[in-house]
């Protein structure tokens, strides 16, 4: 792959990935359902608000990033012989690889995410209660295999006679709109059920057909081989272009982007193309006074890219490497340059790449939320969240404690502790200011970050402000005499 093929596949990249450093709701933000988005999470918990109204923008902003496994000391750290930072690869760096490397699983991951709320709001209609939400989402997850850093930091020696696996190594980066409609039924005072239905708009994406990729570096004694079949499937405004023999050869810029037209990237963006589907369904069920269960499956669905701008990549190959001979040019620079660019070109006239167009599918990740929660008094309860994450071919498993407090009517407060990402150190806190008619609210799991940010795994953060209607606290039925209650 020459220069250009990788500067336009940066610039892809850096389309999909520069604007998602944010993400999805905290686990400490399950049970605080004060805040109308709270059933984002689960749409069975109806709000304590009668009818709320989300400001643009700013009802719902979420952040969300990190990794699986490595905190930012494993890759920064103190330099021992003055005081300057230094990664873990500077040869003064206190570096164990034995110790790096038993980190890592098989196939490891970074993740960043995007949310943020365009138009919503949502009213109860007796026990029923109603929500709608225009919302602009982007994910991003680049896949990494152990093998990978296995080879980068020990060389090939300790796989002589089988292979190192790197088909791990990719990219699923997704910006998407999505319109939902949220329907509850309180059924009793211990039982209600919710169900959300969302329609999805893809604007862009790139992904890796995990399905079928394969990329295997194999050592002999005395060789190397290297097979490649790797499908990489986009969906852009970027343009692909080809050489005299019809390879692929790079993506180019639309002039409308080059130039940054701003009416055309605003109709870019407005458009309603790559329709999907999704939903939302949840429970929430009291078995006995005090103790509340609740169970919810949040995003399971998929978007269709089937548009013109579809692009799917084919890299396929195979290269056996048998050393260079420079037994007879010791010395001489430029013999020894000119087989480095004959192994360069080598490679890439063994592996081509070529693009077609047709559809594909992705599917948005699901996520099952299990959670607990006990009632100490009116204004404390405990609570306890487990949520399974299936992200490209991985399961993130993630448990929450928290502590909920309500210290009078417009003030509530949120602190957690959660076990996520390879990480023990996460303090979560969450604050709810206001009511009617104002509601501003902050969550996050890893205010900890503050503290100790360099042993932390990952980051998110979740803000907003809403207009707020009928917030009062519910009052218990008195009694009254049977001929009363009748007449």
């Amino acid at each position: 792959m020459n220069v250009i093929k990788l500067k336009t596949l940066f610039t892809l990249l850096a389309i999909l990935v520069s604007v998602s450093a944010f993400a999805q709701a905290p686990q400490t933000f399950y049970y605080m359902n004060d805040v109308p988005q709270s059933t984002l999470m689960n749409p069975a918990i109806q709000p304590r608000c009668n009818f709320h109204f989300g400001l643009p923008v700013v009802s719902s902003f979420q952040i969300r990033q990190g990794n699986n496994q490595l905190a930012l000391s494993d890759i920064i750290m103190k330099n021992p012989n003055n005081d300057s930072l230094i990664t873990f690869l500077h040869p003064d760096a206190d570096f164990n690889k034995a110790d790096f490397l038993s980190k890592l699983d098989k196939n490891n991951y970074f993740y960043e995410d995007f949310r943020t709320n365009l138009l919503s709001f949502g009213f109860r209609v007796n026990t029923w209660y109603f929500a709608f939400n225009l919302s602009e989402k982007i994910t991003t997850t680049i896949n990494y295999p152990k093998d990978l850093l296995v080879l980068a930091l020990e060389g090939n020696q300790g796989f002589i006679n089988q292979s190192a696996d790197l088909s791990y190594l990719g990219i699923n980066s997704t910006f998407y709109r999505e319109y939902g409609l949220l329907v509850s039924k309180e059924i009793n005072s211990n039982l209600s059920v919710g169900v959300k239905a969302k329609v999805l708009f893809g604007h862009t994406n790139i992904s890796s057909d995990y399905d079928v990729n394969e990329l295997n570096l194999y050592t002999s004694r005395d060789s190397i081989y290297v097979n490649a079949d790797l499908k990489v499937n986009t969906s852009s405004p970027l343009i692909p272009s080809t050489d005299i023999d019809g390879y692929f050869e790079s993506f180019e810029i639309p002039s409308y982007i080059d130039n940054s037209e701003t009416d055309s990237l605003i109709d870019w963006a407005l458009e309603h193309k790559n329709m999907g589907l999704a939903i939302d369904a949840g429970i929430y069920y009291k078995p006995i006074d005090k103790l509340s269960l609740s169970a919810s499956i949040i995003d399971f669905g998929y978007i269709n890219w089937n548009t013109d701008e579809v692009t799917t990549l084919t890299v396929q190959g195979e290269y056996a490497f048998k050393g260079i001979d420079v037994s007879d040019e010791i010395g001489n620079s430029d013999s020894n340059t000119d087989q480095f660019d004959d192994l360069l070109d080598s490679l890439e006239n063994s592996f081509k790449a070529t693009n077609s167009s047709s559809s594909y599918r992705t599917y948005l990740g699901a996520k099952i939320y299990i959670g607990a929660n006990y009632e100490v008094s009116k204004k404390f309860n405990v609570g306890f969240l487990s949520r399974s994450y299936i992200r490209n071919s991985n399961l993130a498993q993630a448990y929450t404690f928290s502590a909920n407090a309500k210290a009078f009517n417009g003030l509530m407060a949120s602190v957690s502790y959660s076990i996520m990402n390879g990480s023990y150190n996460n303090i979560g806190f969450g604050l709810v200011l206001g009511g009617a008619p104002l509601q501003i609210y902050l969550v996050s799991d890893n205010i900890s970050a503050a503290l100790w940010g360099h042993k932390t795994t990952s980051f998110n953060f979740r803000f907003g402000l809403n207009v707020a209607f009928g917030c009062r606290q519910k009052s218990k039925m008195k009694d009254t005499p049977l001929l009363k209650s009748v007449f």
